[in-house]
């Protein structure tokens, strides 16, 4: 067994306890497109098409409560031969922490990052978001953002910048729709397109050894919980 599975085993068993994801276990899926605004092969290769998001809560805290906010999207690889997946998490404000995860208070104008640079054209590049639509309600409130995203629609401005340069605007995504009765396990490191890889690599290789883990965790039966093993032990 290799090293980065070991240390991802902790993500199995908190998945099998919760029966759902360790972390951002609930969230909003969303429909939305991705528009393009930054020159055609400038930057990272994002282009232009549909798109499915999620907006959601890294620990789960109910209701308003503050917490480390995500925020994924599903989009077409240039190629159009596969999927590609972005997770971003809420992070400190600065060109130094946008590898600093932050829990926030409120989701607009908050800064998301990838927490990782992606590879691409031997040149390092970071992603961040920031959700422009004002969200009322007040608070991390999961149900306003559907409530946004159903009725006049969630905005997010996304931007790149390299290595550590100043951001630049890159794409516009637009969520108008909540896509109900399902949900999707994002992952950045199976889906991707050729020539984009977050890096470094052993970093990159414990995520995939921690996403594969907690899909395994959900994936498994049912165990029941101290509470009801013991009433079956004196049943």
């Amino acid at each position: 067994m290799k090293p980065a599975d070991v240390i991802a085993l902790p993500f199995q068993w908190g998945s099998e306890l919760r029966h759902r994801k360790l972390f951002h276990p609930r969230g909003v899926l969303m429909s939305g497109r991705l528009e393009r605004t930054a020159p055609e092969g400038e930057g990272l290769p994002l282009v232009s098409g549909p798109i499915l998001g999620r907006v959601s809560k890294a620990l789960g805290a109910p209701g308003r409560l503050p917490d480390i906010g995500g925020l994924a999207w599903r989009m077409e690889t240039p190629e159009g031969s596969g999927k590609w997946d972005v997770l971003l998490a809420s992070v400190m404000h600065g060109p130094l922490s946008r590898a600093v995860l932050r829990p926030i208070l409120g989701w607009t104008g908050s800064e998301f990052s990838t927490l990782m640079p992606l590879a691409h054209d031997d040149e390092l590049w970071w992603l961040r978001a920031r959700i422009t639509s004002t969200i009322d309600g007040g608070g991390l409130a999961l149900t306003d953002i559907a409530r946004r995203a159903s009725g006049e629609g969630l905005d997010v401005t996304v931007e790149q910048a390299l290595k550590l340069n100043e951001f630049q605007p890159l794409a516009r995504l637009h969520f108008d729709g909540v896509v109900s009765g399902e949900d999707i396990s994002f992952d950045p490191v199976v889906n991707e397109p050729e020539h984009v890889r977050l890096t470094p690599q052993w970093l990159t290789d414990f995520r995939r050894a921690a996403y594969r883990r907690s899909r395994e965790g959900r994936d498994a039966p049912n165990r029941p919980t101290p509470e009801e093993a013991a009433e079956a032990k004196d049943s």
